[in-house]
């Protein structure tokens, strides 16, 4: 598989959703999370700031104060850790360009954290859950650290259902355990 090649049909197809369609389509993803029981019993929910191009969950944050929730941080070594925040306004822009929490060391949240993670993808494969990202492995890094803490913890894919395609699965990528999209969940 050209991951390149893969990654500019990504784009290309989150481009031809306009504003209006891209907002609809997150006010209908983040209704899907609120009514699943997998974010209703989850106490620490790990999410992460939209790109353009990526769903806005920012808005579930401020509706559900309860749950602890942890945004990414691409730090000095070039790994992606989480830290807890209060509100999806309490980011500010990374390095990369990415909306991220400070890095203040008592809101750190461990690997054995989390009860569900919502993970950003440019693509998605329907049938063997792979994600595609953005090409430095951030990600599929830290989840496989997750994964090592032996908890249950659930892995969800979210996108835009144009971001569905055929992708083979390498060795070092990390299977979503379910996918969401505006037109529901599948895995």
């Amino acid at each position: 598989m050209d991951k390149p090649a893969r990654r500019r049909e990504c784009f290309a197809r989150i481009n031809s959703l306009s504003n209006e369609e891209k907002a609809a389509a997150s006010a209908k993803i983040r209704e899907l999370v609120m009514s699943s029981p997998l974010f209703r019993e989850a106490d620490t929910v790990f999410s992460f700031a939209a790109l353009p191009g990526e769903p806005d969950l920012g808005p579930l944050v401020a509706r559900y104060p309860d749950k602890v929730w942890a945004y990414p941080k691409v730090d000095d070594d070039d790994k992606l850790t989480f830290y807890a925040v209060e509100t999806d306004l309490a980011l500010s822009r990374g390095t990369l360009g990415i909306s991220e929490p400070e890095p203040k060391p008592d809101r750190l949240q461990p690997p054995s954290a989390p009860d569900l993670i919502l993970v950003p993808g440019l693509g998605f494969d329907l049938r063997s859950l792979t994600r595609l990202g953005r090409g430095k492995g951030h990600y599929d890094r830290y989840l496989a650290l997750v994964l090592k803490e032996k908890r249950p913890v659930t892995f969800v894919g979210v996108g835009f259902s144009v971001q569905f395609m055929t992708l083979v699965r390498e060795s070092h990528d990390i299977r979503m355990h379910r996918l969401l999209t505006e037109n529901g969940w599948a895995g």
